[in-house]
């Protein structure tokens, strides 16, 4: 298991299973004295967002030495891959470039993590962040403090929306568009990697691939993620002031988007019950669960309806219960596929 680390080359990361789950290609590896981070940035086709990240890396104001990796899933127009290798060479920031071949938002996430583990194998800590996001200056240092703070194994803030469309009020307090929490301290699990802090150690337990190459393009491989890693007794904690803003394109504020958003959450959440089970009593139990919430998503809905009144924000119930139905028939909203 070795690459060339400065001029290029490829790494098989091992499964449980001992077979090959992905591989990536070293396309640059700048030189770095031990860092105690390395933020993972999983990209494609976004190369002016990306810049974007890149710029709020490099703006980071943290004693510690940490480094980034852009992982690029566009193995044919590797237009991020080099966005950042031109970036990294031409500023301060320090990091490798690696591209992705195998299609897949899980495949870039988990060829990240361990590029990560095997270009820095001494880092204790992994972070990541989204290739659409900005990190506020103080972001790195919040998320460290809090680990440090907390002994939590894993640390995560919230992303903000920060809309392109000026009119998007009737968007703007959607679920989908809202941080799962909002209070500093400790939490069950967390929900989203496009803004986390995470011990070494873990990925190294969990296993390789860390994401589920299930939800490629359904999305929800890091919820099931940090749900493996509750379950594997692993600590959570959510620090709001560790905090990322999201650039939501106006193609992402429209109906059609959002309620297929709401549906691939109700999708997102059987999958993963679903992979908790292997009897048929397991699975009549999910079939009764999912009737159920379809059952009380009016009802649910209507009292988002008086609290909003606001149409679209009430109908994420019920969509997210018809979601999981269509889930059980392998109906699901692949939206990470038709990016590609």
């Amino acid at each position: 298991m070795t690459a060339s680390m400065n001029h290029g080359g490829t790494w098989r990361m091992p499964s449980r299973r001992d077979e090959c789950a992905a591989t990536y290609e070293v396309v640059h590896h700048g030189p770095v004295e031990a860092p105690e981070v390395v933020v993972c940035i999983p990209t494609m086709r976004r190369p002016h967002l990306l810049t974007r990240t890149l710029q709020s890396l490099a703006a980071q104001d943290v004693r510690l030495p940490f480094v980034c990796l852009v992982a690029d899933n566009d193995p044919s127009g590797r237009e991020g891959a080099a966005i950042a290798k031109a970036f990294l060479q031409g500023s301060s920031l320090a990091g490798a470039v690696i591209v992705v071949p195998r299609a897949g938002n899980c495949e870039a996430c988990s060829a990240a993590f361990a590029a990560a583990r095997t270009l820095y194998p001494s880092a204790p800590f992994i972070a990541m962040i989204d290739d659409d996001e900005e990190a506020e200056p103080d972001w790195l240092r919040h998320l460290l403090e809090a680990q440090e703070r907390s002994g939590a194994d894993l640390v995560g803030g919230p992303v903000v929306a920060k809309f392109e469309r000026s009119d998007a009020g009737f968007f703007a307090a959607h679920p989908v568009f809202l941080p799962y929490y909002s209070t500093t301290g400790p939490v069950p699990f967390l929900y989203g990697s496009g803004n986390v802090l995470i011990r070494a150690t873990v990925l190294d337990r969990i296993g390789y691939p860390n994401f589920d190459d299930a939800f490629n393009f359904v999305g929800g491989g890091d919820i099931d993620f940090f749900k493996r890693c509750c379950a594997a007794g692993f600590t959570a904690w959510f620090e709001n002031g560790a905090r990322a803003s999201e650039t939501v394109p106006i193609a992402r504020t429209q109906l059609r988007w959002v309620l297929a958003r709401s549906l691939r959450y109700g999708a997102i959440n059987y999958m993963i019950e679903r992979k908790q089970v292997r009897t048929i009593g397991g699975q009549a139990r999910i079939l009764a669960k999912s009737i159920a919430l379809l059952g009380l998503s009016p009802i649910r809905a209507a009292r988002r309806l008086l609290a909003s009144r606001n149409p679209l924000i009430a109908s994420h119930p019920i969509a997210e219960a018809v979601g999981r139905i269509g889930a059980q028939f392998r109906l699901r909203p692949e939206q990470y596929r038709k990016a590609r």
